[in-house]
């Protein structure tokens, strides 16, 4: 793997003590965990805004910090931009200004292609309390890049927003990184958030790293599933678009990587989305139900056949991780697990609505 970025952070505040090593691909990374287990330490050291006791930072292959070569780069030089939660915008400033603060010699280009990407040409000319939270964080972002980042820190960027304006901002951030080829790092407690836009997750828990990889590899480990079931969970597939039901109202979406195929309600994907189109398809995994054969006269649209491959019990819950062509987690009740004897290397066919889906 070739790493964007590369760091062993170790920090010691009172009572708590980070220690993180890691490297990061070019993409969008989440990095998830409890409230105060380190995740906003990551994000400050590689920032510069704290300074680590000791380690390295390496990013693009620029060494930003290293204590055994007592290089600590300054922050305004370590072109990494940073998101925080409150956008943390000039109220008395219009958004142009607000993008070109600290710019001297900015490029036009550059600067067209952000407004562009961001869509936000229609707010230049207003002033932050006159957008909403959606608007200003694509304005936060825009100011970021703008500034010649090489690497874009969000802390908690969802917190502040609601259902409909979340679903909003995660298309651009997929546009930045695919426009800009920006990695990305995201800070939350809040997995379906993380999942909505990226299965390459980095878990930390009592500032260690707990896990790093994607999120169907992860599932492998019950100290993972623990973590993560903490917060409420999706499993995540990547899908395309094989073919529009029109007289059912349906589409059907298959992988490219196994023989899955699943139907999905059309209302629930965009208009625009076309054949072979990939989208990112979510399901809980209490809105799974297991069957050891195919069921005859049911409503539910998917059958999906699989193979357990693991199970983990906790607090009379049985959680599943069967592989349909990729690994999903399937979460009954323990009773559920002991009457139908579901065990390691069966056969076995998962259940689900149509209208469970979240489709992106």
């Amino acid at each position: 793997m070739n790493a964007a970025l590369s760091f062993h952070i170790k920090l010691q505040r009172k009572d708590f003590a980070l220690d993180v090593k890691a490297d990061i691909p070019n993409g969008i990374t989440g990095i998830f965990g409890p409230s105060g287990h380190g995740k906003t330490s990551l994000l400050n050291s590689i920032a510069g805004i704290v300074t680590p006791d000791s380690g390295y930072i390496r990013l693009n292959g620029d060494t930003l910090l290293d204590s055994n070569k007592k290089v600590n780069v300054k922050i305004r030089q370590r072109r990494v931009g940073y998101v925080f939660q409150d956008e943390r915008l000039f109220p008395h400033y219009t958004i142009r200004k607000n993008l070109l603060y600290g710019e001297k010699n900015p490029d036009p280009e550059l600067f067209d292609e952000v407004i562009d990407t961001l869509q936000i040409a229609h707010l230049l000319n207003k002033k932050p309390e006159q957008c909403s939270g959606g608007e200003k964080q694509r304005a936060a972002i825009g100011r970021a890049i703008i500034s010649g980042s090489k690497i874009l820190l969000m802390d908690e960027p969802f917190s502040a927003l609601d259902v409909n304006l979340r679903r909003e901002i995660i298309p651009y951030l997929n546009r930045v990184h695919q426009k800009f080829s920006l990695p990305i790092l995201i800070v939350s407690h809040d997995l379906p958030d993380l999942l909505s836009l990226t299965d390459n997750l980095l878990l930390l828990k009592n500032g260690q790293l707990q896990g790093h990889g994607k999120f169907t590899d992860l599932l492998d480990q019950p100290e993972n599933l623990e973590l993560m079931h903490q917060s409420g969970w999706y499993n995540v597939l990547h899908l395309s678009v094989l073919e529009y039901l029109e007289s059912k109202n349906m589409v059907l979406l298959k992988s490219h990587k196994s023989n899955l195929q699943i139907q999905a309600l059309t209302q629930t994907i965009g208009k625009d989305v076309e054949v072979n189109q990939e989208l990112k398809v979510l399901i809980k995994p209490e809105s799974i139900a297991l069957s050891k054969e195919p069921v005859q006269n049911i409503s539910l649209r998917n059958q999906v056949a699989g193979t357990m491959k693991e199970v983990f019990l906790k607090d009379g819950l049985a959680f599943c991780v069967v592989d349909v062509g990729e690994n999903i987690i399937v979460e009954v009740t323990e009773a559920s697990q002991k009457s139908l004897c579901l065990e390691k290397g069966q056969r076995v066919y998962c259940l689900f609505k149509s209208a469970a889906l979240k489709i992106y």
